[in-house]
């Protein structure tokens, strides 16, 4: 019965307005002044009822149009051509109406210039370059939603539950407004707080690098999105802010509060929040992201990788958002940026604190599989305490020193101080259900963590187009200290004989690092098309671990084996050259960088000295071209040199647990990275379909892998070695698919990805390789009253061993995410979403394991701009929620369970206040 109402319903949704008696209109377009007929004119037919475009054609080389297939409704018409005003006029079909509109004259601009206010109707979506650009207004969505809402309904924009966008398979984390930072760039304030009526248009863009921004020179794919909504002039200056309040009335809480004030170029804000709950308050979701120091990392650190990267990624490092686990969070902070002497002067700051304690039990159940054929089955339990707190300051400051150059200073500094309490139960048996192992341990630490960086910028643009010059200086300090307890008692098991192993131990660590940067770099326009980039940079990197274990049981004393001084210096000399030709429907850049590396590492205590100098090599290319007004695609290469970290090639063993140390290898060889990669999009605004596809292949020579020796008694030692051989393969397409007049959007997206890793596993070369393949589609049902959104999405999985894999390595569930709000009358909404997990029984897992979780709301929105709101919630109605996970992965299977929040009721209130500063006409 499901089957033939879904079949129906499809049937229904794409055949049946085929059918259906429509209407037309046609025309001749032609000039008043030369009585010429105007060929390729623009015909745009929009619906009056919620300025949606409908139909776009180009008059034919006579000026004749006609639009066709109209169904009955009121409608705008306009008509635009080069140097003349536009044509706009109001008509009301019916059902069967043949509307002829004869000649219709079109007058010169230049005789109505004086007279009329000449209004162009924009595109609902186009494309110029890399930015396709948005007409918000184009985009039906319900009285008082928020930006988050509009996006939802933009072709090739994915926005999910937890707010997270993407752009052409693309993640966005940086959304500006006006393009400027919104209180920091995090896509969440924006988009949960701004409304969509305030928003003119939405452009999106790839990321740029700050070289990238300044020259205009592409240096290889862009990696993430930017958007950018732009405001409608009477709302650019406003405030926001918000009181959120959710309790069960007894244990559950998640409380949090936001105001902030944004007029002109002044944008302030403060906000607070805390929770118990493994999900954030509004306000915490939304402010809890902002940045203060936006500058590009000349990155060399342990390695000598030199690629400017941006600093802290998509997040702050002290962003935290609670997954498992039983938290309680608190934090805390102010974000304040203004511009004063007509935007020459401008200042950003970021206050940010934090205090979190995390408990948590997990238990594993692991099976591994050696290459002599041995299997090994854990199984093991923790209990852990994890407490931190912290605050941070980050800033910048910038200054136009005139039309062409500016100054700007960024600074960041921050404090943490972190303690843990963890105990660890495990037991080893082997093929025969013999006991191999078991072990009890106790640890506990406390340490803190301080850090200050800063970069200072000098860049200036000279009156020759495309000549620039930049000059970046960089000062970093790091500390860190850690002191700790480590109480373990190992038994070996081997024919019935009994072998202890006990340790008290005392840890006592310590760190600094000292670095020094400076990078010069240079642009010169060749000709009107060609352009050369240069740079000159180079890093000095001191650093220093000290690593210190004391024996308890025996006064304290120093283990020599366990304990290490060690010193690291790197010095880098980095030279850069880049070409890019740019034409009128492409443009292809390629260059290269060089890296001359002088390495030194001084064991102190062994007297022992690692010394080495070395040239890396990163090559980069891309290729863009233009397929029509409306698609292009880009071929990308680009390669860059990895560098071992301080930990991996320290030579001493780290005893954390007895059954598993890792040792050092101070002869690692830095890996490089290669990567190519394949992106075309394309749209069509008329038959409102949207596709990219996406490709990447990354291969790494000498990359560093783990050398591990398991003995009888499953304890493991792990080094690192360089092998060749490891490489991936990612591919993404998605087909987005509307029909505005149904108020229906479809989208497909189907991806694949393959894994080649290596290690070597007591002396045998182990491969893994995975195979992933992920089909999702999702429709979408969006009106003034009801919003349904049904996704579901299957994924196979398959994964060998080149030892030898457990079972045959094959897997796949497949989910379905239905989410549905409902607006009932006097301002009340219903919402409910359904999240319906299935992992079937596999020849690894004879249980399947399938999981329904439900969470639903109802609330009740008062007040004229509806801003006071009461709800009541529930999370996990079925009470279904289950804390487990399990992986199959060649020569290895597991099974976790973790702690999780059972089920829980919330009443709460929310209070948004958000409006926009009227000014009086002056007088």
């Amino acid at each position: 019965m499901l089957k033939n109402l879904l079949a129906v319903f499809i049937f229904s949704v794409l055949f049946l307005p085929v059918f259906a008696q429509k209407a037309t209109i046609k025309g001749i377009v032609v000039d008043t002044v030369e009585k010429k007929n105007l060929s390729n004119s623009s015909i745009l037919l929009i619906s009056s009822k919620d300025s949606i475009l409908v139909k776009d054609v180009r008059a034919k080389a006579n000026g004749e149009f006609e639009l066709t297939n109209l169904k009955k409704g009121n409608y705008t018409l306009v008509i635009t051509y080069p140097k003349m005003a536009d044509y706009i006029r109001d008509i009301q079909l019916s059902d069967t109406a043949k509307f002829n509109l004869g000649k219709i004259a079109m007058d010169s601009k230049a005789t109505l210039l004086n007279e009329v206010v000449i209004k162009a109707q924009k595109q609902a979506i186009s494309m110029k370059g890399d930015t396709i650009t948005y007409q918000a207004d184009s985009f039906a969505v319900k009285p008082h939603a928020n930006v988050q809402e509009l996006l939802r309904r933009l072709p090739g924009i994915e926005v999910d539950r937890n707010g997270a966008i993407k752009a052409g398979g693309k993640d966005v984390n940086t959304l500006l407004v006006d393009g400027e930072e919104f209180f920091g760039d995090d896509p969440l304030l924006a988009a949960k707080y701004l409304k969509a009526n305030a928003v003119s248009e939405v452009q999106v863009y790839d990321k740029k690098t700050k070289d990238e921004e300044l020259t205009g020179i592409k240096e290889g794919d862009a990696k993430e999105k930017v958007m950018n909504i732009k405001l409608k002039e009477n709302a650019k200056n406003g405030y926001l802010s918000t009181l959120d309040a959710n309790s069960d009335l007894s244990h559950f809480k998640n409380l949090g509060g936001m105001a902030g004030i944004y007029k002109g170029k002044l944008k302030t804000a403060v906000f607070g929040s805390t929770t118990n709950l493994n999900q954030d308050s509004k306000a915490s979701q939304a402010m809890s992201k902002i940045k203060g120091n936006d500058y590009d990392v000349i990155e060399v650190g342990d390695d000598g990788s030199s690629v400017m990267i941006s600093y802290g990624g998509s997040d702050d490092d002290d962003y935290f958002s609670p997954t498992n686990g039983l938290p309680d969070v608190t934090s805390y902070g102010a974000h304040f940026s203004d511009k004063w002497n007509e935007n020459k002067l401008s200042l950003k700051l970021n206050y940010k604190g934090n205090n979190r304690n995390v408990l948590d039990r997990n238990t594993s159940k692991n099976q591994s599989l050696l290459p002599n054929g041995t299997n090994f089955f854990s199984e093991s339990a923790s209990n852990s305490d994890n407490k931190s707190s912290g605050q941070s300051l980050r800033g910048n400051v910038e200054v136009k020193l005139d039309s062409s150059a500016t100054l700007k200073i960024s600074f960041s500094g921050s404090k943490s101080r972190n303690s843990s309490e963890d105990i660890n139960t495990n037991e080893t048996r082997n093929d025969a259900g013999d006991l191999v192992n078991n072990s009890k341990q106790q640890n506990t630490s406390e340490g803190n963590n301080n850090q200050f960086n800063g970069n200072i910028n000098y860049a200036k643009k000279f009156a020759k187009k495309g000549r620039t010059l930049s000059v970046d200086v960089q000062p970093e300090t790091k500390r860190n200290s850690d002191t700790g307890e480590n109480l373990s008692t190992t038994n070996y098991y081997e024919a019935g004989v009994v072998r202890p192993d006990n340790r008290n131990y005392l840890n006592d660590n310590s760190g600094k690092q000292h670095s020094f940067a400076t990078r010069i770099s240079y642009t010169e326009p060749l000709s009107k098309r060609l352009s050369l980039q240069t740079a000159y940079s180079f890093k000095t990197i001191a650093s220093n671990s000290h690593k210190m274990v004391l024996d308890k049981d025996l006064n304290n004393t120093r283990i020599d084996s366990l304990s290490n001084n060690f010193n690291f210096n790197n010095f880098s000399n980095i030279g850069k050259a880049l070409l890019q030709y740019r034409a009128k429907k492409f443009s292809i850049s390629g260059g290269m960088e060089a890296t001359e590396t002088t390495f030194k590492l001084n064991d102190l205590d062994r007297k022992n000295q690692f010394n080495r100098n070395y040239i890396n090599w990163a090559p980069h290319t891309s290729f863009d071209y233009r397929l029509g007004k409306n698609a292009n695609f880009s071929v990308s290469y680009y390669g860059n040199t990895d560098q071992p970290d301080l930990e991996q090639l320290q030579p001493i063993r780290q005893v954390n647990n007895p059954l598993y140390q890792v040792l050092g290898n101070p002869n690692l060889k830095p890996s490089f990275n290669n990567g190519v990669s394949f992106n075309i999009n394309s749209f069509q605004q008329k038959s409102q379909m949207y596709m990219y596809a996406y490709v990447s292949y990354n291969f790494t020579k000498n990359a560093i892998v783990s050398t591990s020796t398991v003995d009888e008694f499953n304890k493991t030692v792990t080094s690192y070695t360089n092998l060749n051989g490891v490489n991936s393969l990612y591919g993404s397409a998605s087909l987005h698919k509307g029909f505005s007049k149904l108020h229906l959007n479809t989208n497909l997206n189907v991806s694949y990805s393959r894994n080649s890793s290596l290690s070597i596993l007591n002396n045998k070369l182990n491969k893994n390789v995975s195979n992933n393949i992920s089909i999702r589609p999702r429709i979408g049902y969006h009106s003034q009253i009801v919003q349904l959104e049904y996704g579901p999405s299957i994924t196979f999985s398959n994964s060998s061993s080149s030892i030898g894999a457990i079972n045959n390595g094959k897997s796949y569930s497949h989910n379905h995410d239905i989410q549905g709000t409902i607006n009932l009358p006097y301002s009340t909404e219903f919402s409910t979403s359904i999240n319906l997990s299935y992992q079937p029984a596999n020849s690894s897992f004879s249980t399947p394991v399938n999981v329904a979780i439900w969470n639903a709301y109802l609330s009740k929105k008062m007040m004229k701009a509806e801003e006071l709101e009461f709800k009541i919630s529930v999370s996990d109605i079925l009470a279904e929620k289950i804390g487990y996970s399990r992986n199959v992965g060649g020569n290895n299977i597991s099974e976790n369970t973790y702690s999780f929040i059972p089920r829980y009721v919330l009443i709460g209130v929310t209070y948004n206040l958000t409006g926009n500063f009227i000014k009086e006409d002056k007088k």
